[in-house]
């Protein structure tokens, strides 16, 4: 069960660079063709100073970038052998761009325990993840839930 003073509890800042490949492949994966997020020229003709930031990207931010969530997590009392991923939002605060490099804060900013009729509870967890660019700017706010079964 989540560990209810954890609450409000910020991990340590993290930090990625975004790399142009990574948002190439992105766009690959789920199918998406605009040659905004395959080609620099492209981006540029449609106005964008670099191919831009696919919309989805900073879901995989976490793993990229804090390659200790999960022992993070853990040490919040969440069991992440039993995590369901619930809803992702991003706020977008400024562009990003490739050759940015983000550093980011995430903190447990919501946390409660469902009963089942069964006996069986589930926690519903949401992280929130602030990210600055290189130049301190507040440029993405990314908020995670999560669904621990237990």
């Amino acid at each position: 069960m989540f560990d209810k003073s954890k609450l409000g509890h910020s991990f340590p800042p993290f930090t990625i660079e975004v790399e142009r490949c990574k948002i190439h492949e992105l766009a690959q994966a789920i199918g998406d063709t605009n040659p905004i997020y395959h080609s620099c020229e492209a981006a540029q003709e449609a106005g964008y100073q670099d191919i831009p930031l696919f919309p989805t990207t900073p879901t995989v931010f976490s793993f990229w970038g804090n390659t200790h969530l999960g022992s993070q997590l853990a040490s919040a009392g969440i069991n992440v052998m039993r995590i369901l991923h619930g809803e992702e939002q991003y706020e977008y605060l400024a562009p990003v761009y490739p050759a940015d490099t983000l550093t980011g804060i995430t903190t447990i900013i919501e946390g409660k325990t469902r009963q089942g009729r069964d006996g069986s509870s589930m926690d519903i967890l949401t992280t929130e993840t602030r990210y600055t660019n290189q130049h301190n700017q507040p440029v993405l706010n990314a908020r995670t839930t999560v669904v621990v079964r237990e």
